[in-house]
């Protein structure tokens, strides 16, 4: 199980609600899989593109699917890559170079 996926959000200000949605709808499905260090949602935003694109670790890959997500590399730690949410370990786990 080492697949991500991704899903754009919209340009900064459009991409506000649906992180806020992916946020909220977080906390419940992490606590009730036992605050796995693995289940994390990243983000990115590009100032080429200007989308913001969130990233959904292995880990979260149920979650992935409910907000219409695709399967996608993972995403490289440099280019203003941050933790949307989840444990802040997790950086350590997926990125234990950075």
């Amino acid at each position: 199980m080492n697949q991500w996926y991704s899903k754009e959000l919209g340009d900064g200000v459009d991409a506000y609600a649906p992180s806020h949605a992916i946020q909220e709808a977080f906390f419940p499905l992490f606590v009730a899989a036992g605050n796995p260090i693995g289940m994390a949602v990243f983000s990115r935003y590009d100032l080429e593109k200007n989308i913001v694109t969130a990233y959904f670790s292995p880990g979260a890959a149920e979650m992935a699917k409910l907000f219409g997500a695709q399967p996608c590399e993972k995403p490289k730690r440099e280019n203003r890559l941050g933790l949307l949410v989840g444990d802040q370990r997790c950086l350590q786990l997926f990125y234990p170079s950075a």
